[in-house]
């Protein structure tokens, strides 16, 4: 452990955790009953606690990584968050990234479509987040796969994925019935970078 590193509090704990441990040596040796073997053996039990919690710190970054890598496995669309603060999305089965992401508090899992120009939002996920659909205008043209589609503009008060919120974004209800709601490049050009490396999405806020 190099104790260079550690910052004020963390070196205030470590001395208070040696403290302890010179106190209970101490209440050790002074019975009278305890001899030298025993008042050893306890010493190296406490020094074997203390040396583990030390590992347990100094690999702290380790841990939290392959727990991530871990989640990452069982949930692909969940965001998790790298050293650098990078937003990192692994691809699912069908080769797809998905994501799940906040919107006004609710969560609302998004496919990664950089073929659609806006945020796209179904009717299901639209209604989970309390849009009025009465004040909705169908008005906007868009040209897909199966052929002219429709949406309304809307305006999402609260995005947030990973360790990054937006505030205010553009995005467009379908009028017709789709499977996912998509996040389109408006989305990924919030970012300062967006790439696709191997198996993951990595997006590099500002």
């Amino acid at each position: 452990m190099n104790l260079d590193n550690l910052s004020t509090s963390d070196f205030q704990h470590f001395v208070y955790s040696i403290l302890i441990l010179v106190v209970l040596i101490s209440g050790l040796a002074s019975r009278r009953e305890m001899g030298i073997n025993k008042i050893l053996k306890y010493f190296g039990i406490w020094s074997g606690i203390i040396l583990v919690i030390i590992a347990l710190y100094s690999y702290r970054y380790e841990f939290e990584d392959f727990k991530n890598r871990f989640l990452g496995e069982i949930n692909p669309a969940q965001a998790r968050v790298g050293k650098s603060g990078t937003i990192i999305i692994d691809s699912s089965q069908d080769g797809h990234f998905y994501m799940n992401v906040k919107i006004n508090g609710a969560p609302v899992r998004f496919m990664i479509d950089t073929g659609a120009s806006d945020i796209v939002i179904n009717s299901n996920d639209a209604r989970k987040i309390g849009i009025n659909f009465k004040k909705l205008v169908f008005d906007k043209r868009y040209q897909t796969a199966n052929g002219l589609a429709f949406g309304a503009i809307v305006s999402l008060d609260k995005l947030e994925v990973g360790n990054v919120e937006f505030n205010n974004i553009p995005a467009s209800v379908n009028q017709s019935d789709m499977g996912t709601s998509l996040l389109g490049m408006n989305f990924l050009r919030k970012f300062r970078r967006y790439e696709f490396y191997q198996d993951q999405l990595i997006l590099t806020s500002f």
